[in-house]
């Protein structure tokens, strides 16, 4: 029988999306009947378990003298590589560029095909031997990237490190003999890359069913932990606070808000930069913000449903999971539309073209109308119920078949 080697992201990148991706996929893939054995090159991170308050990690890492003596003896797990004190920062690319490398290329010899589950890690497609190799892209951000740099990305030594990697990684993505996106809109930007579509599968991801089933106190215990007043209005942003999610505009929004009602804003899954948390000082929003920059998938389906609104307006996606989340849990979304979040929401969500926080607030305000937000809400269930982690499986081994 036919080996597939999965190739997920390392734990310490703590990318909670890609978690998630590969969790899904690896348990239904090996789950179900498809013909082949399913093996994983590393293990898979937590953050998107229900187990991430486990605290053995901690324990362990109270004794450094356990942590780091005799490192260089042990054998080489790329997933929970802790390299000595001194060297603790480039821990990620040492484990990224040289050891996880290593174990791709000796796992690769046991497998009839590998897929890479995030093209960040494309690079691993040349320690897969003679196999076949699948990415799955995710978005090309590693090419808007190299094609506009800002002046703060062409100083420094880091940056120069980086932008290496980043062409490396862009080089040896040509080199797949398939991928796998999860928008046409990404199908077309990664053919027009490419210079041809073939070999390029759209391969919508799910979500969770667990979104559906929250507790009816869940709104109620989430305000009550983030001490969010009952009666407020919540505005939520899921996902990373990086340049492309627009937080600013967030931000923004917010404080047009709070001239009309008592409204505040739960971020979850980041940490502001310096310059978010500047403009949150300047426009006298401290009070009414609350982040949680950790949270496991629990705290992430209470957020939902303790808010009033999605609200993303992202300048570039590929696919968005936070939509999809938020209609599952009953929560209206008010989104850019920007690459592929106009075809996810499928007419379920607002879209709101441009970047005017004025243009926001008066999406959002949309809301107050009854009718509306519930004809929204209905939608968003019914569009949500179309993307489940079981048709995933069941379309990517249908992009592996050929290639055994």
């Amino acid at each position: 029988m036919s080996t597939v080697l999965l190739v997920p992201d390392l734990p310490l990148e703590r990318w909670a999306a890609m978690d998630k991706y590969a969790h899904r996929l690896h348990d239904w893939l090996e789950s179900s009947e498809f013909g082949f054995h399913v093996r994983l090159a590393a293990h898979i991170g937590a953050l998107t378990r229900d187990s991430v308050g486990d605290r053995a990690p901690t324990r362990k890492r109270r004794n450094s003298r356990e942590a780091f003596v005799r490192w260089w003896t042990q054998p080489v797990d790329p997933s929970r590589v802790v390299l000595p004190g001194p060297l603790h920062g480039p821990q990620q690319w040492a484990a990224r560029y040289y050891f996880y490398p290593w174990r791709v290329k000796r796992e690769a010899k046991r497998a009839d095909l590998v897929h890479v589950l995030d093209h960040s890690y494309a690079h691993m497609i040349e320690r897969a031997g003679r196999c076949p190799v699948v990415v799955t892209v995710h978005d090309l951000m590693p090419v808007v990237v190299l094609r506009s740099p800002t002046e703060t990305w062409r100083e420094g030594w880091r940056e120069g490190v980086r932008t290496r990697f980043l062409r490396q990684a862009l080089k040896a993505l040509r080199q797949a003999d398939a991928y796998i996106v999860g928008t046409h809109w990404l199908k077309h930007e990664l053919a027009t890359w490419l210079g041809n579509d073939k070999n390029i599968f759209v391969v919508p991801f799910g979500v969770d069913r667990a979104f559906y089933g929250e507790s009816t106190v869940a709104r109620e215990r989430g305000r009550r932990d983030w001490r969010i007043p009952e009666d407020a209005f919540v505005v939520l942003h899921v996902g990373s606070t990086v340049d492309r999610k627009n937080v600013p505009l967030v931000i923004q929004t917010l404080a047009r808000l709070r001239q009309q009602t008592d409204a505040y804003l739960l971020q979850v899954g980041g940490r502001f930069t310096p310059e978010q948390e500047q403009l949150i000082e300047r426009l006298d929003l401290r009070s009414a913000v609350r982040s949680v920059s950790s949270a496991d998938e629990t705290a992430l389906r209470r957020a939902y449903r303790a808010a009033d609104v999605l609200l993303f307006p992202s300048l570039y996606e590929g696919f968005g999971f936070p939509v999809l989340e938020a209609f599952a849990s009953g929560l209206p979304v008010v989104t850019s539309g920007a690459g592929g979040l106009k075809e996810v929401s499928g007419g379920a969500a607002v879209v709101v073209e441009g970047r005017d926080p004025g243009d926001y607030m008066h999406a959002i305000e949309r809301l107050e109308d009854p009718d509306e937000r519930d004809e929204l809400i209905q939608r968003g269930w019914e569009r949500a119920r179309q993307f489940t982690w079981q048709k995933t499986a069941l379309l990517t081994a249908e992009v592996y078949k050929p290639l055994f």
